[in-house]
């Protein structure tokens, strides 16, 4: 079978969850299939739209420059003719029997409706909510989450894009004006207060927005099958008008060899300081500002904390790394490490007793929290969306009202205090799925989205 995945970023330009899953998986499939991978890259040297074919390792790779210097309108952030025109042609040279999307952020999402036309089956996996959110984590621009949405909310979040009160760059010198005198709490009460107000041109962008969430919706139709990693996003989407008959949930699969012999590898001695550990980006929907806060009034000789990862831009927090070192600044019980590669992620957890996931947002399915269970770890987590799914509380973690200081503190407290918690906690063996197992499993879906006899070619076009 000849497969190709598409995703909007991919190792090396970029190693977040999705990437690092993705690359994994074509990994494990070239073992029996044609795989490869089309993806975009942002180079301001190469011309825009310009497609370079490359290898990433063993891995063929079709790469298509974007800079948004092209972007007039709101519609131009999800929408691109030119990217949709470079996949239409890498599709007529590739002609591939399944396309699997994984993100079309900075893409377009017309390549869905290309390759539907094609009559080639479509698989999108889903990796957070950008299909039904534009900010892609159902969290407002304030840091709220956004429990409940209506379509003028989704126009006060994203009025910087709409060109609304003076756009992005209005916005910006708000936070930095506001934040810089006061504190940032006071910047998120100001963002508040703004977003609550109507403005100039509500009415234009409130269907501009109603426009995204049409074309959403046509999209979902282009798709033959969705896969959510996690029941509480295909619940979200379900809610948000896709049928159910047409998205399953399938974790995400993961290459068991590197852990072997890594599992419950540290012993914790007695009056050694308990070793917690936070894996990923630095965002602000990661929480990892509330771990550090946490931290702070922790004695040091009771607790440690080691932050692995790197900052990547966050719109309205431009500052985000300054803030962490800052909360950092003096805390002898506080390390920030640096970028890592997924070799390294087992020695990383190997040395710890406790992996924190302190997400703001509702997460999907991260793929360090199943690393540490692979590594025989228990997860403080925050008791909402998928994470809510894999740590079950008291059983092979902890869970801690999501955004609170207090609790994320206390949940660290009480495995400083009772040793025999973190002791039973770390022999729960959680089982997580193969990277050859999720390989199967997606043969299956790929089968059933693939007529049996369609008398049309792969690839070609639906007249």
């Amino acid at each position: 079978m000849k497969i190709v995945h598409v995703i909007h970023t991919f190792p090396p330009h970029s190693r977040a969850g999705s990437e690092n899953y993705v690359e994994a998986l074509v990994d494990q499939q070239r073992r029996r299939h044609e795989v490869s991978v089309f993806h975009r890259i942002a180079d301001s040297e190469r011309p825009e739209f310009e497609a370079l074919e490359a290898f990433h390792g063993e891995i063929p790779v079709v790469t298509v420059n974007r800079t948004f210097g092209d972007m007039t309108c709101f519609r131009d952030t999800y929408v691109s003719r030119p990217i949709e025109a470079v996949f239409e042609a890498f599709l007529e040279r590739e002609r591939p029997d399944v396309v699997h999307f994984h993100h079309v952020t900075c893409l377009s999402t017309t390549c869905v409706q290309a390759a539907h036309r094609r009559r080639i089956p479509v698989i999108f996996t889903l990796h957070d909510f950008w299909l039904i959110c534009p900010r892609g984590q159902l969290v407002r621009s304030d840091e709220t989450l956004c429990e409940q949405h209506t379509d003028v909310d989704c126009v006060r979040c994203m009025a910087y894009q709409l060109r609304i009160r003076g756009g992005h760059d209005r916005k910006k010198a708000l936070w930095k004006r506001h934040a810089g005198l006061r504190g940032l709490r006071f910047a998120r009460r100001v963002q508040r207060w703004l977003a609550s107000r109507r403005f100039a041109d509500q009415t234009q962008a409130l269907a501009e927005i109603r426009a995204r969430v049409e074309h959403m919706r046509e999209l979902f139709e282009s798709v033959d099958h969705f896969i959510s990693p996690s029941a509480f996003l295909r619940d979200q989407f379900i809610e948000s008008g896709l049928a159910a008959e047409k998205i399953s949930v399938l974790d995400n699969g993961f290459d068991t060899t590197p852990w072997r012999g890594v599992a419950a590898a540290r012993v914790r001695s007695a009056g050694e300081p308990l070793r917690c550990v936070y894996l990923g980006t630095w965002i602000p929907t990661k929480g990892v500002h509330v771990l550090l806060e946490a931290f702070r009034e922790l004695d040091p000789e009771k607790a440690v904390l080691d932050v692995h990862g790197y900052a990547v831009p966050y719109e309205g927090r431009e500052h985000y790394e300054g803030e962490l070192r800052s909360l950092a600044e003096g805390a002898a019980n506080i390390r920030l490490g640096e970028r890592y590669t997924p070799a390294q992620v087992p020695q990383l957890l190997a040395e710890a007793d406790v992996l924190v996931v302190p997400s703001v947002w509702y997460e999907n399915s991260p793929l360090t929290l199943h690393e540490a269970f692979l590594a025989g770890l228990p997860v403080i987590a925050s008791d909402h969306g998928g994470l809510r799914e894999f740590v079950q509380h008291e059983v092979n973690g902890l869970r801690f009202k999501p955004g609170s200081v207090r609790a994320l503190r206390a949940a660290i407290t009480r495995l400083i205090d009772e040793p025999e918690l973190l002791g039973r906690l770390r022999a729960r063996r959680t089982h997580v799925m193969s990277i050859d197992d999720h390989a199967q499993a997606l043969d299956a879906i790929y089968a059933a989205a693939t007529p049996a006899s369609a008398g049309v070619s792969a690839g070609s076009v639906r007249s």
